[in-house]
């Protein structure tokens, strides 16, 4: 291996490898990602060193704005503190770069008691992530993973350097951890035990002017919370701990009545500012870091945070033909948080990484079928815009493919952002199905050829056209080219994936710094240093941390919670609705619940059918039920841009590829293809909701998982898989609508054979040409041929002003909508129920 002017080259490796990730491709794969990180360290050190940023085309440094302090796009992340080696300390190490790392930690050293003494105003989020997560990070990595005591022999040849390093190092990144930390913890001493988003490093709060501080998001006033909490844990002081966990649980217990949170608050007046939520900007972590404490501090409490949330999104936000194996894309636009209805429709960039913590969580199938619509819009523009339309919001009713580009755009740039390369490599971590390396390829092949700049990366201003723009933010380096080379670590051979970081319990924290909690940790960061700002015990948490109950919040006011400092460490336990369990109307049966059981395992890798017992290789998307459905379905906003090549554009569909790994029988659905996909739905979904909407998080969805004695015939009112959903009440129903020439959610052509049978019975149905499906309800996919069952209610059921006939049942206690027939939701009526028999 040698180096020229920046660029690895290996010798005897071709560029062309043809989507064979052989172990001699792999590593051409690796070396060419090393590369890359390299010559955007490189082109910083040269020309941006030590300000925060380098310009990649310009190859200029660049920092904050100190003409206009209202620039917060720039002047949030960068605050004149060299960030760009405060983000990337672990990046120095995950890509070996031994001398960088050894300047890095020199010059930190040398600026220890200086660096953060800078009259800037920054955001508390973006510092506490970037810099005091960067800081955790390295020491923990320093101080906790090569013993410096232990011989040479005790490590691979290969890191001996780093052991060298880690003789050296005093704990002193702790130290600056601690004094930034201290510098950041004012904004959380708010009456409203709200944070305020921004301080100014030197004069703290007084240096910030007022009309700055009005606003934070979910995301920024809860995710300091893994961050100063590991502070506390790892020095002693719990004041970081005890601050940043009263504003998390204050702002959770703050949750509207269909458990939701809105995405901006006012901390000066204790109010939410708006009345939307989701999962991508402004809220996004405040998921991820639920999942992730509970993880690195044992916590139980955050866990239940997380189902919880997770539970209500499943319930309001989720879209699609989508829940289980075999789904097509699955989408969580924003929605309203005291109505649930969806606010608006679009797909924000940095939502992509929600698939990753989907695969952390063990929900894999959710995973995937999330991960397959951002993966179609990276088909489309070689990148994720800001903001993509799901349907097209101006000039929707023009022909032209530029007027369509621009509906189809609500946010033009694209900064290189990590998002979707993050979950790719979670994804190939949990399935190692060799797509997702496929994916990678093709994203290290354009960042090679179209987005490297001179003294680095740059990314784009306007997606439409191709403009570029001029700035390489740190998470570049940090995250986009870190997953993309871990991703390509197939035989765990990259430090993170070696044996010496096995005995970490360690996660990635939203900026892809790794960081974990042990006892070794907590007993070397105490003892490394005699540090007298520091105090306290460093007792490892508990198995389980207890708190009392907090009442559920009702009603939709805005008013947050007065601050109360029994919020600290409570956790809401939502009140249990009691229903007539299904025991004692079939008792035959035993009951499974179907939702609450997916956050009590981790599931299995739902590709393994497909890649076990195979004669050659394959890959389980070729299997997948829904593949290409979202191609269709949104293909008015799916428009490439007129710059890109147009023959160039299907990752999945790539010849190479499929000569490979998708040319190997066929797949469930039509077993005697050969490497054929099954046709696209084409009918029309209807989401809708049932009676008071409240209730629908606390209503029990049952699955039906066996019969006592182990068998039934054919004609039996209930079989395994089976819904019970006690209540209509409080239902979504995610509805399809079946007509005679479509195909529908399961592949099946529906013909008017089908049909036919579907009305051999009096009264069924007022309109003959369609009938209605039930394929998802309150989060829960129904298995194919299953039926719901539901208590009886009166019926039918009249709209009062109309005196139209909403909900009836008929002759099959099938229940009917509007008129139309849902085949699959019957009413129980005990023995007096008979199953429906689907037409095949």
């Amino acid at each position: 291996m040698i180096l020229e002017n920046d660029t690895f080259v290996s010798p005897g490796y071709g560029l062309a490898f043809n989507s064979s990730f052989t172990p001699s491709h792999i590593k051409y794969l690796q070396n060419e990602t090393k590369a890359l990180f390299v010559h955007g360290w490189n082109g910083y050190m040269k020309h941006g060193f030590p300000l925060d940023e380098v310009r990649p085309l310009l190859c200029e440094p660049y920092g904050p704005d100190y003409d206009d302090i209202y620039d917060i796009i720039r002047n949030d992340a960068m605050g004149n503190t060299t960030l760009m080696i405060l983000d990337n300390i672990d990046s120095l190490i995950i890509f070996e770069q031994w001398d960088h790392l050894k300047f890095a930690l020199q010059f930190l050293k040398d600026e220890q008691h200086t660096l953060f003494e800078k009259d800037t105003i920054v955001q508390v989020f973006e510092t506490t992530i970037r810099a005091l997560g960067g800081l955790l990070s390295a020491h923990l990595l320093l101080s906790d993973v090569v013993d410096s005591r232990g011989g040479r022999g005790s490590i691979p040849s290969k890191y001996i350097p780093l052991k060298e390093i880690v003789d050296d190092y005093d704990g002193f990144l702790l130290e600056m951890a601690y004094d930034l930390g201290l510098k950041l913890l004012p904004a959380f001493k708010t009456q409203s035990s709200i944070p305020l988003p921004r301080i100014n490093l030197l004069h703290g709060l007084q240096g910030v002017p007022s009309d700055l501080q009005d606003e934070n998001c979910l995301a920024g006033a809860t995710s300091p919370v893994l961050e100063f909490t590991l502070l506390s844990k790892l020095t002693g002081d719990s004041q970081f701990e005890k601050f940043s966990q009263t504003t998390f649980w204050k702002i959770w217990n703050g949750k509207l009545v269909l458990g939701l949170l809105p995405m901006t608050i006012n901390p000066l007046e204790n109010t939410w500012k708006d009345s939307v939520t989701g999962i991508g900007a402004s809220g996004d972590s405040f998921y991820e870091y639920a999942a992730k404490s509970a993880i690195i501090f044992n916590d139980d409490a955050m866990w239940d945070v997380f189902t919880a949330s997770y539970r209500s999104l499943l319930h309001f936000l989720a879209e699609g033909r989508s829940g289980t194996v075999g789904s097509g894309g699955m989408i969580f636009p924003n929605v309203h948080v005291s109505e649930g209805s969806r606010a608006n429709n679009y797909i924000d960039l940095l939502s992509a990484f929600w698939s990753g913590l989907q695969v952390l969580t063990g929900q894999l199938s959710d995973a995937i079928n999330t991960h397959l619509l951002y993966l179609k819009i990276w088909n489309t523009f070689d990148l994720i815009p800001e903001r993509w339309q799901l349907v097209p919001t101006q000039n929707s009713d023009a022909d032209s493919e530029i007027d369509k580009l621009i509906a189809a755009v609500s946010l033009e740039w694209y900064p290189l952002r990590p998002e979707f390369i993050e979950s790719t490599y979670y994804l190939y971590r949990a399935t190692r199905d060799p797509m997702y390396l496929q994916i990678g390829e093709r994203v290290l092949n354009l960042l090679r050829d179209r987005y490297k700049a001179p003294c680095g990366f740059h990314g784009l201003q306007d997606v439409r056209t191709g403009e570029r723009n001029d700035r390489m933010e740190t998470f570049v380096l940090g995250e986009t080219l870190k997953y993309l080379y871990l991703l390509f670590d197939v035989d765990n051979e990259i430090f993170l994936h070696s044996d010496l970081m096995k005995s970490k319990n360690w996660v990635f924290s939203t900026e892809a710094h790794p960081l974990w909690l042990s006892e070794s940790s907590l007993l070397r960061s105490f003892s490394s240093r005699n540090n007298s700002k520091t105090k306290g015990d460093y007792r490892v948490p508990s198995k389980k941390r207890l708190g009392g109950i907090f009442a559920f919040l009702k009603g939709n006011s805005k008013q947050l919670p007065s601050d109360n400092a029994s919020l600290f460490y409570k956790k809401t336990l939502l009140p249990n609705i009691s229903y007539t369990d299904i025991l004692d109307l079939e008792p035959s049966l035993t009951k499974k619940d179907a939702f609450k059981d997916r956050f009590y395992y981790c599931e299995l890798n739902p590709f393994a059918k497909y890649q076990e017992n195979q004669r050659f290789m394959t890959s389980g998307f070729y299997h997948w039920q829904g593949m290409f459905a979202a191609d269709a379905q949104y293909n008015e906003t799916l428009i490439r841009p007129s710059y890109l090549p147009k023959d160039d554009n299907q990752i999945e569909i790539t010849n190479s590829f499929i000569n490979i790994y998708g040319l190997i029988g066929g797949n469930e659905y039509n077993q005697n293809s050969l490497g054929q996909c099954p046709h696209p739905p084409t009918t029309q979904l209807t989401d809708i909701f049932m009676g008071d909407r409240t209730l629908g998080p606390l209503l029990e969805i049952s699955k039906v998982s066996k019969l006592r004695d182990h068998h039934y015939v054919e004609g039996d009112h209930m079989r395994p898989n089976d819904l019970w959903v006690p209540e209509i009440g409080g239902v979504r129903a995610l509805l399809e609508e079946l007509r005679v020439g479509t195909y529908d959610s399961m592949f099946n052509f529906i013909s008017k054979q089908y049909m036919d049978e579907i009305f051999n019975y009096p009264r069924l149905s007022r309109r003959k040409e369609k009938v209605l499906r039930v394929i998802r309800i309150n989060g829960v996919q129904v298995s194919k041929k299953a039926i719901i069952w539901t208590r009886p209610f009166k019926t039918p059921v009249v709209d009062p002003q109309s005196q139209t006939v909403l909900l009836d049942v008929n002759v099959k206690n099938q229940i009917i909508l509007d008129g139309v027939v849902i085949e699959n939701w019957l009413f129980w009526k005990g023995g007096n129920t008979t199953r429906i028999n689907f037409p095949n």
